[in-house]
């Protein structure tokens, strides 16, 4: 604190109220005599700065060195014995000054050294109210600070676990292709080091534009009208005036597997996954044709769109119907700020 910028105004003022208060109040005197009024406004004025600077000199070149003792009980004791020594000092010199009944005595040394010891009594509980309320600062930042790589660590957790299970998945199509259609084999494995390309270069990546989604999610798409020819349909309907809008890498991508994984299709019955959106938010529907034996599920789908919009502060709507599957995602603002909005999640449960 005595350090602080202002360190040559505080005392200054400290020095005013000080006068005032002996003054105005009839507050304690210095001496056993009255000293005249402008004598007492210099003493008092030049007795404040000294404890201050006193205070000042013990926080910058004693508490560094000495690291046992608590700063504030160091920084205390320290002045007391310094503002001894200045109430004395204040005195002899005083008395040389002015002498007759300002001269040296035990009774004005006691008048002195009790109007010092007041001043820096209250310095020093300002300093620990000062001490603590940084402490307390510090500790909050810290706090924050651990939070947010706390929710780093969680979004590359879930960032982790999308990519082996995206890319196992298409080995094990690649697997199967290579022995019907060597062709196929080979424009799907162009196409999946593209895509595959894209994931790496975005797993750290908590945003990206719709553009750059789509792009991806319309690679991914030709990956399955290899496999699948024309027994899976794509309908897509999205506001070509907001490309700018923000979203979750590789969600849309994670729906649409999600759609193909639980559902059954054949050239006399497809699947059509439709993609509509706005500026405010993209839809993915299909209807169902659940499989009669679902696949086991891995846990990581919808649960793991869902978690990473709750990093976001932002929830996913989930409308799983009868005879149809919906979910709505929210698009984001490239200057909002979604850690200002009400944490929540959808309570839908994993499909």
């Amino acid at each position: 604190m005595f350090n602080h910028r202002f360190k040559f105004i505080f005392p200054g003022l400290l020095g005013l109220y000080s006068f005032w208060n002996i003054v105005t109040l009839e507050g304690d005197r210095l001496f056993q005599a009255e000293l005249p009024t402008r004598d007492l406004f210099y003493v008092v004025i030049i007795l404040a700065y000294a404890v201050w600077f006193a205070n000042w000199g013990t926080e910058k070149f004693i508490l560094p060195w000495v690291k046992i003792i608590h700063p504030l009980i160091l920084q205390f004791l320290s002045s007391v014995v310094i503002v001894t020594i200045i109430a004395l000092l204040s005195v002899e010199i005083t008395g040389l000054i002015l002498g007759g009944a300002f001269t040296f005595s035990f009774q004005n040394f006691l008048l002195t050294i009790g109007f010092t010891f007041r001043i820096n009594l209250f310095l020093n509980c300002v300093n620990a109210i000062f001490f603590f309320n940084s402490k307390l600062t510090e500790k909050a930042l810290e706090t924050e600070k651990l939070k947010t790589l706390t929710t780093q660590a969680n979004l590359q957790s879930l960032n982790n676990q999308l990519n082996p299970h995206f890319f196992f998945n298409n080995l094990s199509a690649l697997s199967v292709l290579i022995h019907e259609d060597v062709t196929q084999a080979d424009a799907y494995l162009q196409r999946l080091s593209v895509i595959y390309r894209y994931i790496l270069n975005h797993q750290n990546h908590e945003l990206v534009t719709i553009a750059e989604e789509m792009d991806f999610l319309k690679n991914y798409i030709e990956l399955l009208s290899i496999r699948f020819k024309d027994s899976l349909t794509f309908n897509m309907e999205l506001d070509p005036s907001c490309p700018d809008k923000l979203i979750p890498p590789a969600v849309l991508q994670l729906l649409v597997e999600n759609a193909v994984k639980h559902n059954y299709f054949t050239l006399r019955e497809p699947l059509e996954i439709r993609i509509t959106g706005n500026c405010e938010k993209i839809e993915v529907f299909n209807r169902k044709q659940l499989k009669i034996a679902l696949e086991e599920s891995t846990g990581i789908g919808l649960q793991n769109i869902s978690d990473r919009y709750r990093f976001l502060n932002l929830f996913v709507n989930i409308e799983d119907k009868i005879a149809s599957f919906k979910v709505i995602l929210p698009l984001i603002d490239t200057n909002e700020h979604t850690f200002n909005r009400r944490r929540a999640i959808s309570p839908a449960a994993n499909k």
